[in-house]
């Protein structure tokens, strides 16, 4: 086997890496300027835009915006459409926000009134199970068909599963017409 002899060149400078001690760990011993600076200042700013757009969109979504679940005043009907202590279910039309998502979800209350300037309202969703109660009105209360939930016409539980009574509902009458507004 043949033996190669290196010589060694003295005119190379030496090398400069982590390895052999040549670099420093001081930061304050990095380079001022140049393109490695312009750089890292380019990458460190491409890296806080996108943390901070991510930061933002994840923020959208666990503090949703306050006005998305304000509530407001829909128009039920008239008190020409009433009963004086008669209660007369309406259907409507409430939009809801989940997220992004948005719909119209139909929404059933009993408007009671009392034949003058006072109005209330109850919803029709049972407390027990959340099934829709119905107006006996030969009986004068309410009944659940699925559970034997029973409650009277003002809302309070009568007899059955039902844990409390009936949800109330902000109702007023419009003093500009007679227009029955709840707020949904």
């Amino acid at each position: 086997m043949r033996r190669v002899d290196f010589e060694v060149l003295d005119n190379w400078p030496p090398v400069r890496n982590h390895a052999s001690g040549h670099m420093s760990h001081n930061p304050e011993s990095f380079p001022t300027g140049g393109r490695r600076r312009t750089l890292v200042i380019f990458v460190n700013t491409v890296i806080a835009l996108i943390g901070g757009g991510l930061s933002t969109l994840l923020g959208a979504f666990a503090f949703p915006r306050a006005g998305a679940s304000r509530q407001r005043w829909v128009r039920a009907g008239t008190t020409d459409d009433l009963k004086p202590d008669e209660p007369v279910a309406r259907v409507l039309a409430v939009s809801r926000v989940d997220g992004w998502y948005r719909e119209r979800a139909r929404e059933t209350i009993f408007l009671v009134w009392d034949g003058d300037r006072t109005i209330k309202a109850l919803s029709a969703t049972c407390t027990h199970l959340g099934c829709q109660v119905r107006w006996d009105a030969k009986d004068k209360k309410f009944r659940c068909p699925c559970h034997g939930g029973v409650y009277a016409a003002d809302g309070s539980v009568l007899s059955g599963p039902p844990p409390r009574p009936l949800a109330t509902i902000d109702a007023r009458i419009d003093p500009a017409d007679t227009s029955v507004l709840v707020r949904l």
